[in-house]
Formats: C-alpha cells, sequence, structure tokens
C-alpha cells in the first residue's frame, strides 16, 4: 500500500551535499575578500613608496622640498614656497604649499597628471576610494616633526597591516600612523617623508 506514495522531503546525503556547496561558496569569497585586501594593500604601499621616491628625487635635483621651493621654477602655475623645509596649507586649495607639491612634483616630471589641474581634482587617488595628500605633521617626540604622505578612508586593517609591515603596528606612534585606532572602519593613514 506505501508503494504508490512518493517520498518527501531531502534525505542526509542531500542536505550534506548542500552544505558542502554553502560552505565552498562561503570559503571563496572569503578568499577573494582576502585577495582583495591583499591586493589593496600591496598597491598602497606601491603608491606611498613611488610618491616618496619622486619626493626624494625632486630634493636632489633642486635641493628643495616640492611645494616649499622658493624657487618656482617659472612653471606656469606655481607659486614660491617660504622655503622653511615643511609643506604647510590645504592640499584642496590652490596657492597652498600642499597644492603647489602636486604640481611641482608634476612639472618636474616626476609623477603622472595635469600640472594645471586645481582643487580636489588634482589629487591622486588610493585603492580604497580615497585621495593621497601632502602636508606636514608632528609625529610624537621620537620622529619629530616631518612631511608627510597621506591616504584618506583607508580600512583600518589594511592600515594595521601597512603600520606592522612597515613600522611598529602601533596607530599613534611611529613614521606610519593614523587619525584614530586601527579597529575604526576607516582612518587617515600618515607616512613620514
Amino acid at each position: 500500500m506505501n508503494k504508490g506514495l512518493a517520498q518527501k522531503g531531502f534525505s542526509l546525503v542531500d542536505l550534506t551535499m548542500v552544505l558542502v556547496v554553502v560552505a565552498l561558496m562561503v570559503g571563496a569569497v572569503i578568499k577573494g575578500q582576502a585577495m582583495i585586501s591583499d591586493a589593496k594593500h600591496k598597491r598602497l604601499m606601491n603608491d606611498l613608496q613611488g610618491i616618496s621616491a619622486a619626493y626624494f628625487t625632486y630634493f636632489e635635483r633642486y635641493n628643495a622640498i616640492p611645494g616649499d621651493d622658493s624657487d618656482n621654477h617659472e612653471w606656469t602655475g606655481i607659486r614660491a614656497g617660504d622655503g622653511d623645509d615643511f609643506i604647510a596649507g590645504d592640499n584642496n586649495h590652490d596657492g597652498t604649499e600642499s597644492h603647489e607639491a602636486w604640481q611641482a612634483l608634476r612639472h618636474a616630471g616626476l609623477l603622472s597628471g595635469d600640472p594645471g589641474a586645481t582643487g580636489d581634482i588634482h589629487l591622486p587617488g588610493n585603492p580604497c576610494d580615497g585621495k593621497y595628500s601632502i602636508g606636514s605633521r608632528h609625529f610624537g617626540a621620537r620622529v619629530g616633526h616631518k612631511n608627510y604622505i597621506s591616504a584618506d578612508n583607508i580600512s583600518g586593517s589594511i592600515a594595521e597591516l601597512v603600520d606592522m609591515k612597515y613600522d611598529d603596528g602601533v596607530y599613534g606612534k611611529g613614521t606610519i600612523q593614523s587619525d584614530r585606532e586601527y579597529t575604526s572602519a576607516t582612518v587617515q593613514l600618515f607616512y613620514a617623508l
């Protein structure tokens, strides 16, 4: 009598197969996220080191700091800095040393981009959908006042990875710092020059 009735539901084998497939998918997603994070970390460090190399090449070539250079080298749209060895001002406002640093590096052929660009558009983008900027700040008693490259909108975990790999791993100490703890969703990372 029971032979005519169809079985309903999933067998233990069916459920096991579904769980295996779900586990494989979750594993692939986690691995993919780790690969993306690793790629962003590597690109961030490559960018910081590339901008740093341009900064020091400019210094060697012109015996001055880009943006702070008291000679505008007759480049169109560049204002001379005050020559005090520190890059001052706001990256988003034309005429400040921070803004002029990008234009000087581009006029000198050390960074790509339009040397005549103004406002926020002249700032290079970072791998975390933020921007790079240049300025100066105090890094604490051990490091002192230094010029820096900063990257905003960096995930706390990526910033911590950079700090651990290239400095001391502490967010408020050393030559790599952030504006808040690495447990924050995003931070602004400062890389001393």
